[in-house]
């Protein structure tokens, strides 16, 4: 399912239609996920080439990296080919916001459990970015890598904030 609506442009989210914000979502915080994901794991590649002697926080984020990209990148891919599509269906099904809790509440639950796996998982993230961030100061690639790694929580964390306090709400027919 490809989404292109623009019109998102300018507006505050909560004035965005389920379907705006489902666009909102790929067009930035998916493609961004991807792209940022890419250039982290070439950053991880080329601080175990280049370094002399590479910080035990690069072959930690290294080992963690390769799982924990897979399963984000599967994470989007659900969200677009399942997820998606479903809210759209829904919402285009005319049942109200109590038959669809009623219907679907357990599995918007999980997507919430999701998110929370997520957040532990980008804890250890803002950790390894912390340290790195320190080494850096003098050592470029670490510095980009830290950075990058700032950047991709810093966008996980609105993307799951748009999702689970507007996004879900909405569909259950909870007031945002």
């Amino acid at each position: 399912m490809k989404h292109t609506d623009a019109n998102f442009i300018g507006k505050p989210l909560p004035e965005f239609s389920n379907v705006q914000v489902i666009s909102y979502l790929i067009a930035t915080h998916h493609d961004f996920t991807r792209n940022i994901m890419e250039e982290i794991s070439e950053l991880i590649a080329e601080a175990q080439k280049t370094l002399l002697q590479s910080p035990v926080e690069v072959a930690e984020l290294a080992t963690f990296w390769t799982g924990y990209q897979r399963d984000m990148l599967k994470h989007l891919e659900d969200e677009e080919n399942i997820l998606f599509p479903w809210i759209e269906k829904v919402m285009q099904s005319g049942k109200t916001p109590k038959e669809i809790s009623a219907e679907f509440g357990d599995s918007i639950a999980h997507m919430g459990a999701e998110h929370d796996h997520h957040e532990e998982e980008m804890e250890r993230v803002r950790e390894l970015a912390q340290a790195l961030s320190v080494m850096g100061g003098y050592v470029p690639v670490l510095a980009q890598l830290a950075y990058k790694l700032k950047q991709l929580d810093q966008d996980m964390h609105e993307h799951m904030e748009i999702e689970t306090k507007l996004l879900f709400p909405r569909i259950l027919g909870v007031p945002v």
